[in-house]
């Protein structure tokens, strides 16, 4: 037996078990950016929308709407709440609505549940709903009657003390991230929350 050529063959198969190594830990690694800018997009996406129909309750054109009418529902999964959102004259009612028991019919992961924004013209009784199926995983809402206010207001929610509103929403990708041959892994998560004070419940 040729002693030299033994130690040659362990020396490969080293090299070749760090090679596999190395390359089963950049595809991971590769795998887990390109879910993370997929979640930070949608995030940013739902962030957005949310956050313009949000300023924009209790908004009128040429006028107000009384405080005791801006609120429909105010819950942590719903909100529900009139605003002229198109500036068209016509009020409209806004509502956002986590879904938890419905979860998306091509969803992979079962932690991912719908989220709805439904938008209803009271004049034209018009009626646009929007499941936003982009894996939320929660998505939770806090109300605060005094601004800067570390303790949320109790359920149920009287609408005309609301100063503030926080939302919390948690992202979770569509598959498992797993290195291991054997199966299991973790979801990847994305999470967001805001706080935001409406102009229009502000003091009247």
């Amino acid at each position: 037996m040729n002693f030299g050529i033994t130690i040659s063959y362990i020396i490969a198969g080293f090299l070749i078990l760090i090679i596999l190594s190395v390359n089963n830990s950049v595809n991971s690694s590769n795998q887990e950016l390109t879910i993370s800018l997929v979640k930070s997009t949608h995030s940013k996406v739902i962030n957005e929308v949310l956050e313009s129909d949000v300023l924009k309750i209790g908004y009128k054109q040429n006028g107000f709407i009384a405080p005791s009418d801006i609120f429909i529902s105010a819950t942590n999964r719903k909100i529900s709440y009139r605003s002229d959102l198109d500036n068209d004259g016509n009020i409209d009612i806004i509502t956002w609505e986590f879904k938890p028991d419905m979860t998306p019919e091509h969803a992979n992961n079962p932690n991912v549940h719908t989220l709805t924004r439904t938008v209803k013209d009271e004049v034209t009784g018009t009626t646009d709903v929007t499941d936003i199926q982009m894996g939320v995983a929660d998505f939770k809402i806090f109300y605060y009657d005094e601004y800067g206010s570390a303790t949320p207001m109790s359920h149920p929610v009287n609408g005309r003390d609301v100063r503030q509103i926080e939302f919390r929403i948690e992202l979770q990708s569509d598959f498992q991230l797993n290195s291991r041959s054997s199966g299991g892994g973790d979801y990847m998560v994305t999470k967001w929350q805001k706080r935001f004070s409406p102009p229009n419940l502000r003091s009247k």
